[in-house]
């Protein structure tokens, strides 16, 4: 993920105004009757510019945000003071920080990452995201569908990993879905997972 974090701080401040633009509940209005009752503990995993952080902490919710980039979690805590969100430096595969906290969540967002994962270190990005899921617990991705970018370190992804690798750990399919892209870009759709312990 080293390239794409690279990419993310060359260009926090100019992607902020995009990102910021639509809200979560545009975004993530897919999840919402699957998001557990406030309050909750929920994990980020490369939140950018704290827009999804932000959202799920005004429901209620204790929020643990992920950003590797540094620039990025500079824009989130300036954009988002009026909510608390606990900002963690770390990264996929390891997520070593989330995992030495000792925490457990109900819910696990990884909201236009899994395609910055290499394709060589999924399984083991997998493992560690079911390993801080509580019992019952819901891990909710959402897949980008356009073409990859070498620069910004984006790899293809697929609906058909995500689901042998939710076999593969004792998770059940709860929901999936599709959806074009809410910022407008024509050649980019999304495909929703919700996965359950």
């Amino acid at each position: 993920m080293s390239g794409s974090i690279a990419w993310y701080e060359r260009n926090a401040k100019s992607l902020s105004a995009r990102y910021e633009a639509v809200g979560g509940e545009t975004i993530h209005g897919w999840l919402m009757d699957l998001l557990p009752a406030s309050p909750a503990m929920i994990l980020d995993v490369g939140a950018g510019t704290g827009r999804d952080a932000a959202w799920l902490a005004g429901m209620g919710h204790e929020i643990v945000a992920v950003e590797p980039a540094s620039a990025m979690r500079d824009v989130a805590r300036n954009l988002h003071t009026a909510v608390a969100v606990r900002w963690i430096d770390d990264s996929l595969p390891g997520l070593m920080g989330v995992t030495r906290s000792g925490l457990s969540f109900d819910f696990i967002l990884l909201s236009a990452v899994w395609m910055h994962v290499l394709p060589k270190d999924r399984p083991r990005a997998f493992r560690k995201l079911v390993n801080l899921l509580k019992p019952g617990g819901f891990l909710a991705l959402t897949l980008r569908q356009g073409p990859a970018e070498k620069e910004r370190g984006i790899y293809p992804v697929s609906l058909a990993e995500i689901e042998a690798l939710a076999r593969d750990h004792g998770l059940i399919v709860e929901r999936t879905g599709y959806d074009r892209d809410q910022l407008g870009r024509e050649d980019i759709s999304w495909t929703h997972v919700a996965l359950r312990m």
